[in-house]
């Protein structure tokens, strides 16, 4: 065992050394996250990925790549492990291997590090992340099963998204398929769903879910929400009302706006030239759900606006993500995502200006006549 510790130590120090001019392109998405809690009942199954241009893109073990896993406690335990590959997902290959048992009893917390390995030129890659983005080494909390059934309610609503067929929880507990085949849940009425499911005595209280929709097939890609159900004797626990994707709160259980609310939005080309029209897109309806995106107005010189109205009674916060189109919409800004946040502290109008690609504004004022809070909602709605 201090043989393999050994060579775990100076595999570290190799790939540490060796990380800037790796060939390994990228490594990471180590599961469990960092944080997760851990029982002392089973070993733990941990996983990770790694990217190898031309190597793990095609079909099967990518060549010459190898990774290792050292493993310690808060008792002065240490063990190590060699991974096993387990099959592509995506370009990646992943692997896996197993954190013992006599690693977690009497532990109140144990430790994993990976690194990968490219034996075809002696680098490394470390240290690698898990899918939180939390670097090497993860830390995972020793905890007690639980010490009889409980009953977990889970409620989801769709806010609007719509579904083709059923409706189902999945996650990592058995109880709701270990990420294979969820539970379904049950229509209350329109977009609200709900389910109980009951976790057995001696599982881990420690695990984590997201929904699927149209028949169970299609996932969210909200990230999954943890839970720890708690271990003193507690037979029935109901979790907050969840949001597919995490959208507005809707069916009635959200905040809404209390009165109608306009945003306008220009961008100044002062810096730049167009050869045809302005168009603002973004994640909203309204905004082509990043298509050709919604026509601007030229309001003046260089200066293009468009207006969108949120109904009351909508739910909020919501928070949509845009940014510019020229040239006939055919031309993006080549700057980050812009943002906005819909909420009951608006104006009945808001105005945001911005430069194109976060240039100068430098388009004067224009000379309008005052228009009405009616008759805004009729040019816009």
């Amino acid at each position: 065992m201090k043989k393999l510790f050994t060579l775990a130590v100076l595999a570290m120090i190799v790939a540490m050394a060796g990380n800037a001019m790796a060939v390994i392109g990228w490594a990471g998405n180590v599961w469990p996250n960092s944080g997760a809690n851990v029982t002392p009942v089973s070993p733990v199954d941990v996983y990770a990925q790694v990217w190898k241009a031309g190597v793990t893109d095609a079909a099967g073990q990518g060549a010459d790549i190898m990774a290792d896993m050292v493993i310690t406690n808060d008792i002065g335990g240490s063990d190590f492990a060699t991974l096993t590959y387990l099959g592509d997902v995506g370009s990646n290959d992943e692997y896996t291997a197993q954190i013992p048992v006599s690693m977690l009893v009497g532990a109140s917390w144990v430790e994993i590090d990976i690194t990968f390995m490219d034996l075809s030129d002696g680098t490394g890659f470390y240290p690698v992340a898990d899918q939180a983005g939390n670097p090497g080494p993860q830390r995972y909390n020793v905890i007690n099963v639980l010490p009889n059934d409980v009953d977990v309610s889970f409620q989801i609503c769709l806010s609007g998204a719509g579904t083709m067929g059923d409706v189902c929880v999945i996650g990592s507990a058995a109880e709701i398929g270990a990420w294979g085949t969820g539970v379904n849940l049950t229509n209350v009425s329109g977009d609200l769903w709900e389910g109980t499911v009951t976790f057995l005595a001696g599982s881990n209280p420690y695990f984590e879910y997201k929904y699927k929709k149209d028949g169970c097939a299609t996932w969210e890609g909200a990230p999954n929400r943890p839970v720890t159900l708690p271990t003193d004797g507690t037979t029935a626990v109901a979790l907050p009302a969840d949001s597919w994707d995490n959208l507005p709160m809707g069916c009635g259980m959200g905040t809404t706006l209390e009165e109608d609310k306009v945003v306008c939005i220009q961008v100044c080309l002062s810096e730049t030239t167009t050869t045809g029209g302005v168009c603002v897109t973004g994640g909203l309806a309204e905004l082509t759900n990043w298509g050709n995106g919604m026509p601007m107005t030229m309001i003046g010189p260089s200066l293009y606006q468009a207006c969108l109205v949120f109904s009351a009674g909508q739910p909020i916060p919501l928070s949509f993500e845009f940014k510019f189109r020229k040239d006939g919409c055919e031309t993006w800004e080549s700057v980050a995502n812009r943002s906005f946040t819909v909420d009951n502290s608006l104006p009945y109008e808001s105005l945001v200006t911005y430069g194109w690609d976060d240039g100068g504004i430098n388009c004067g004022p224009v000379d309008t006549e005052d228009s009405s809070w009616g008759s805004l909602k009729s040019m816009f709605r």
